[in-house]
């Protein structure tokens, strides 16, 4: 619900059961399958959650293959395992560690529109740069076209020459 409001995604899920004395092991693998998928298919973000309960609840996320499987991950991960106060060693293997499921959900996608008005404001900035730096191009063009003579008093000034010139000759 959350990734929808925000920013419409494609979402895998990898249901595995993450409490009992299956989870670790049911979970490590999950890791492991996302990170063997093929390039075209696998995820840009794993997010590894569960919601909150007691410490043995949880326990499964303190286990040692979970652990190496998040730190093995060449997809990175944001580990949201319990609630604000729950922490596991899953949090630290992570890349990022999210208070909770729905806050993982939160830093893992941007919200859509604040994202293009970022992009509009963006345009905006680099439509001003580019007017400004034609403007100051326009101005060094206009300087040195002051330097030069006019070309037409040039051609006057030569044409003058040669008449007087002519006139001397005769």
């Amino acid at each position: 619900h959350r990734l929808s409001d925000r920013f419409p995604s494609e979402v895998l899920v990898w249901p595995v059961q993450v409490q009992g004395d299956k989870a670790a092991g049911l979970v490590a693998n999950a890791i492991a399958g996302f990170n063997a998928m093929e390039d075209g298919e696998r995820p840009d973000l794993l997010i590894v959650a569960r919601g909150g309960g007691s410490i043995e609840d949880l326990w499964a996320f303190n286990e040692e293959v979970v652990v190496r499987a998040i730190a093995g991950s060449s997809i990175p991960v944001i580990s949201a395992v319990g609630h604000e106060t729950d922490t596991t060693l899953s949090d630290y293997a992570a890349d990022r560690r999210a208070p909770t499921p729905t806050a993982a959900a939160e830093i893992a996608v941007p919200v859509r529109g604040e994202l293009l008005a970022h992009v509009a404001q963006q345009g905006v900035r680099m439509q001003t740069a580019l007017s400004r730096r034609v403007e100051q191009a326009a101005e060094r063009l206009e300087a040195q076209r002051r330097l030069l003579a006019d070309p037409r008093a040039l051609v006057d000034q030569r044409g003058q020459r040669v008449d007087d010139l002519g006139e001397r000759l005769g």
